[in-house]
C-alpha cells in the first residue's frame, strides 16, 4: 500500500514550532496550493506537520508566503473538544525543501529530509532521502515549482492568506 503526498505552495502563516521536554521539536503549518485557472481557480488549504531537523528548518527558513515542496503522508485523526468529536487531516512531511520566493532571499532554497540523517546539506543544498543526487533532486523540484501556475508560481497574494 503507498500513503503518499506530493504538494508545492505557500506557507498561509508563519510555522509553529515546539519542543516537548523530551528535546523532540515539532512543527506545524499550513500551506495553500492552487487548481485551476481565472474564474475557476481554487485555493485548498493543507496541515502540515513535520518533527525534528525538519521542525528546526522550517522554524528557521520558512515564513509566510515561502514556496515549499512537501513530500510526507496523510494522517487522519480525531479529538474531543467540549464534548464534539473533531476529525483533523494532515501530511507528515518527511520533505520539506524551500523553493524560494516572496519572503525569502534571492539565493534561498534548501531543505532537509528526515530519513537521510546528514545535516552538512541543512541550509543551502538539497537534501533527499531517497537515491537522488543532491543537484538532480533540487533541478526536478524546482521544476516542479515552475509548473505551479504559468504566470511563475507568484498567484497567492497577502490578501488571499487568511491568517
Amino acid at each position: 500500500m503507498i500513503n503518499k503526498a506530493i504538494l508545492v505552495g505557500r506557507l498561509g502563516r508563519e510555522p509553529e514550532y515546539r519542543s516537548s521536554q523530551s528535546g523532540k521539536a515539532s512543527c506545524r503549518f499550513s500551506l495553500a496550493t492552487d487548481s485551476g485557472y481565472g474564474q475557476s481557480r481554487k485555493t485548498e488549504w493543507h496541515s502540515i506537520v513535520c518533527f525534528d531537523k525538519q521542525a528546526e528548518f522550517a522554524r528557521d527558513y520558512l515564513h509566510k508566503g515561502s514556496l515549499v515542496y512537501i513530500e510526507g503522508r496523510i494522517s487522519y485523526g480525531e479529538y474531543e473538544k467540549d464534548g464534539v468529536k473533531h476529525k483533523t487531516v494532515d501530511i507528515l512531511a518527511n520533505t520539506v525543501q524551500s523553493l524560494g520566493g516572496r519572503n525569502d532571499s534571492p539565493n534561498a532554497g534548501g531543505s532537509f529530509d528526515s530519513n537521510r540523517g546528514d545535516s552538512s546539506s541543512y541550509s543551502q543544498n538539497s537534501y533527499s532521502q531517497n537515491s537522488y543526487s543532491q543537484n538532480n533532486y533540487s533541478a526536478s523540484s524546482q521544476n516542479m515549482a515552475d509548473d505551479v501556475a504559468p504566470d511563475g508560481g507568484n498567484d497567492l497574494d497577502e490578501a488571499s492568506v487568511p491568517f
